[in-house]
């Protein structure tokens, strides 16, 4: 009982530690059509399918939360979404995300595209979590979503 006291008490798991910890992620891959045109966004959903992006993912794992990031309507091809890291603090997940667009002179395609990446987390790391925010590189938020509290 000790143990677990002390453990609570020096930020362990399920503490409400306020000291951001890692999450790792599998990336399940990116799309450039993912149809949706607003953004930037990101759902997050106990299966594939809640995020819209099932197509990325061969099984489904019920021992995974799934992370889908959209950057919303592109007017050309070469843009994409880079989820650099994911941090845990308290009941909060924090998505930091590049939104890569092609340099200025670059020859791109003129098609719509609707870039979005898609990720999973052990479903166990975001016990108790209640929203993620996606953050860009400098910390600014662009967007929340719920957290389902369903365990596997």
């Amino acid at each position: 009982m000790l143990s677990a006291a002390l453990l609570a008490a020096c930020g362990g798991v399920g503490s409400g530690s306020l000291t951001p910890q890692t999450v790792p992620f599998t990336d399940h891959g990116q799309t450039s059509q993912s149809r949706v045109e607003d953004g930037p966004q990101m759902v997050v959903g106990a299966a594939p399918s809640a995020t819209g992006l099932a197509e990325l993912v061969a099984t489904a794992d019920p021992a995974r939360l799934y992370i889908g990031v959209f950057a919303g309507e592109r007017r050309t091809g070469g843009h994409a979404v880079k989820i650099d890291r994911i941090e845990r603090t308290g009941d909060l997940l924090a998505v930091t995300v590049r939104f890569i667009s092609p340099p200025t002179d670059a020859l791109t395609i003129q098609v719509i595209t609707t870039p979005a990446q898609l990720v999973s987390i052990d479903r166990r790391s975001a016990s108790g979590v209640r929203e993620a925010v996606l953050l860009d590189g400098s910390g600014t938020e662009m967007a929340r979503a719920a957290v389902p509290q369903s365990q596997p």
